[in-house]
């Protein structure tokens, strides 16, 4: 390996380097100083950003030949479609770029392909939030970023730091794949395996933008990109020194702090960015849901010759939670005899009830380290390794209502995941790109239970611990033909997988006679295709499957009772597969300044994994537990559309129609509805600029009532919940106190409808707002 390095390093060396320059404007080609200039290289090898002079200059040195895609952002202007250069050896370009005034940014993406694309040239459903919106809407958040997605649903079960669900199309919680720059973000301690877990302490710390795939993204994604894909994209840094300081407070009891910093050295070779992010809840929804979360998130980058690069990053969170008793049904005298339950707090169900000694307390450490090094124009070669550690830990004493332990009790959860990557990506042609890599997996799962029994012989302290390693083969083919109109994506992925022999410790093992056989080899497989009729027009389509092995708890999950293991999973079980389908187009009116676009999707859930009583003899000993049964089907329409109405003004609108039901009841009456998926959902977003220093934004996410599964009498009813209205301002007051320095004034009020409504029993805030001061620089 240090060879291979080595000589990748003196190839490098030998290699030209030239550089790009230009000059920004706007319509009345004035020059526009103190904007943001973006570079991307096609093949991913390269991001960088600069600001302009004062009269609007701006220059990229030490490129290598290639393809390059360049972005502008100034305040107060629209944009257009990225500026694509070809580099040549020996040659130096000029990339000068006019910014119209009303029109709308085609910002540039990575998600769909894995490589940089103009958000027009994909042929597959995408979104994008850059920084800026974000900052405009004053989130904190990164699930609240996501209310604004066409077909997504955000469920915050409490306030500020509680569990977190997203359901994409009509799809369940672990069917979307959270992606931090290029790998997946899930936990491996969790039953699924998936993001869940994390997603409500995911606090906006340093990125760049967010960007959703809409749709199957398995065969790029691996597991869990079944009904689509999350990606956060760090800040690569780069430019002159700049950054943020910022504290807020108000309802809730809550109070953030935040700074971030943002910078290049050595003429840019050293590209950087931190950010660090401190939130607290003192009273939380019921005046006892306390939170705590503090954020790390920076990355780093050093450009050896413009051929090779090394960069890091790192995104750790500390958490801590006060948690409530989950919801229950109310007295069977208050409940119909059959049929759907409305969810009547207090009568129908009784709301999560204050716990004040159950909490949680969690951590998730991700390191990413890359390196890239091109071996000619248009061809490069990258190795990546991501090192994942989560942990949670489950705490409960005697004090609650529902059930409460005899005496305090933990449940651990901790997962680790190694990926290690290689890829190539080649250009064949001018209209050709070519991906290939290979990628190793290792996780572990282990479960930790103890309890603070006063008879030391009757103490708990039980140990679950699996291994499991997997490696997959990948690759691609992007296709242009006729001129670039016609686009053509062809993917497909194959994975293997081998499993230790599980370890039980504190116990007789559930599992310790067999010997068990890995999950079967997974294969799939994706192409998309889009046309475009003309400029601003563009039909598309997309199909593929995916698959989702069983989890580890899945198949291995115990919980310790009577001083011996109970058994949960099933080692025998079979893994999820889906085929999923979408169509749609998109459209410009109004010389690009209305975008706006529709989708038809169809997903196939052909098999799945469960979880409910199990009847007949079972060779673990289980009465319920994990098992395989009849998929679902979920099916709908999106709409969305995108104004910029003056160059001060801007909207977006969208409306997702879902069907969704499922093969295999989950009610005791057979009804086929899939829970928590409302049959209409709809966003509205409105942002204003008055002059130079007033930026108004109005939010609004709404959904129709939908389907909550809880035990009732002899089974599980549906309770059917009220759909939710929220709608959320922010305005901002920015004063520039020097040509480096301004201070902003800024406030944001949260469901500001003073609306009431409840997640799965789970009663959401009220009307509550907060106030803040930022330094910018």
């Amino acid at each position: 390996m240090r060879r291979i390095l080595f000589s990748l390093l003196l190839l490098g060396l030998r290699a030209p380097a030239e550089e790009i320059r230009g000059t920004l404007m706007d319509p009345a080609r004035a020059a526009i100083g103190k904007a943001w200039i973006l570079l991307h290289s096609a093949n991913n090898s390269v991001t960088r950003k600069t600001l302009t002079d004062a009269q609007g200059a701006f220059v990229f040195a030490n490129l290598s030949p290639g393809g390059y895609l360049i972005e502008a952002r100034a305040f107060g202007l629209g944009g257009g479609p990225p500026k694509m250069i070809a580099l040549q050896a020996g040659r130096d370009a000029v990339a000068d770029i006019v910014l119209e005034l009303d029109s709308l940014p085609q910002r540039v993406v990575v998600t769909a392909s894995g490589t940089p694309l103009s958000i027009d040239a994909t042929a597959k459903a995408l979104d994008t939030t850059e920084l800026a919106d974000i900052e405009r809407r004053a989130e904190f958040s990164m699930t609240e970023v996501l209310r604004q997605t066409p077909g997504m649903r955000v469920q915050q079960l409490g306030g500020p730091g509680a569990l977190t669900q997203i359901h994409t199309r009509g799809l369940r919680s672990f069917d979307t794949a959270v992606v931090v720059d290029g790998f997946r973000l899930r936990d491996a301690g969790s039953p699924q395996g998936d993001a869940t877990a994390f997603l409500g302490d995911l606090l906006v710390v340093d990125p760049a933008r967010v960007e959703v795939l809409r749709g199957s993204g398995a065969s790029l994604y691996g597991s869990h990109a079944i009904g689509g894909v999350i990606q956060i994209v760090t800040d690569p840094g780069g430019g002159p020194l700049h950054g943020e300081i910022a504290t807020e407070g108000g309802g809730l009891g809550f109070f953030r702090g935040l700074a971030r910093v943002s910078g290049g050295a050595a003429k840019d070779r050293l590209q950087y960015s931190a950010g660090v992010a401190h939130m607290n809840v003192a009273r939380g929804v019921d005046g006892d849901d306390r939170a705590r979360n503090g954020s790390v998130q920076s990355s780093a980058q050093f450009l050896f010759t413009p051929q090779s690069r090394l960069s890091a990053r790192v995104w750790a969170a500390g958490t801590f939670t006060q948690l409530n008793s989950s919801p229950f049904a109310g007295a069977t005298a208050n409940l119909p005899s059959h049929g759907l339950i409305g969810a009547i707090p207090q009568v129908t169900f009784i709301p999560a009830l204050n716990d004040p000694d159950a909490r949680r307390s969690g951590r998730q450490v991700s390191a990413l380290l890359s390196f890239v090094q091109e071996l000619r124009p248009g061809s490069t070669l990258r190795f990546g390794y991501q090192g994942l550690t989560t942990s949670r830990d489950n705490r409960d004493g005697p004090a609650g209502l529902r059930f409460p332990p005899a005496f305090n009790n933990s449940s651990k959860f901790d997962g680790l995941i190694h990926s290690l990557q290689a890829r190539i990506d080649s250009t064949l042609g001018r209209h050709q790109l070519l991906s290939a890599g290979y990628e190793f997996e290792v996780e572990q799962f282990e479960n930790l239970a103890t309890d603070e029994n006063p008879n030391a012989a009757r103490r708990l302290s039980a140990r679950t611990r699996v291994r499991q390693r997997s490696g997959s083969v990948f690759a691609q083919d992007q296709i242009r033909l006729f001129d670039s109109r016609l686009l053509i994506s062809l993917s497909g992925r194959l994975q293997r997988f081998a499993l230790r022999q599980p370890e039980f410790e504190g116990g007789v093992p559930a599992y310790s006679t067999p010997r068990f056989d890995a999950p079967p080899d997974a294969y799939t497989g994706d192409v998309a295709v889009a046309y475009l009729l003309r400029p601003g027009a563009k039909l598309r389509a997309h199909a593929g499957n995916a698959y989702r092995a069983a989890a580890l708890y899945e198949r291995f999950g115990t919980f310790f009772f009577s001083g011996a293991f109970s058994a949960l999973g099933d080692p025998r079980l079979s893994p999820e597969r889906a085929l999923s389908m979408d169509a749609g187009f998109d459209q410009y009116f109004l010389g690009s300044r209305l975008r706006t676009g529709a989708t038809y999707f169809y997903t196939q859930l052909q098999n799945v994994i469960g979880f409910g009583a199990l009847l007949g003899a079972d060779p673990f000993g289980r009465f319920s537990g994990y098992r395989n049964v009849r998929g679902a089907l979920a099916r709908g329409v999106e709409w969305s559309a995108e104004a910029a109405l003056t160059s001060s003004t801007r909207m977006l609108a969208s409306y997702t129609h879902t069907r969704s039901q499922q093969r295999n009841s989950v009610f005791v009456e057979g009804f086929l509805y899939s829970p928590r998926v409302p049959r209409h959902m709809g966003t509205w977003l409105v942002s204003q600029r008055l002059g130079n220093r007033i930026e108004m934004t109005a939010d609004l996410s709404w959904s129709g009532e939908s389907i909550t599964p809880m035990f009732a009498g002899t089974g599980t009813r549906g309770f059917v919940f009220g759909g939710a209205r929220k709608l959320d301002i922010a305005a901002s007051y920015t004063v520039p106190v020097s040509d480096r320095w301004r201070v902003q004034l800024f406030t944001r009020i949260d469901n500001a409808l003073n609306q009431t409504w409840f997640e799965d029993g789970f009663r959401v805030p009220k009307a509550w707002a907060v106030g803040g001061l930022k330094l910018l620089f």
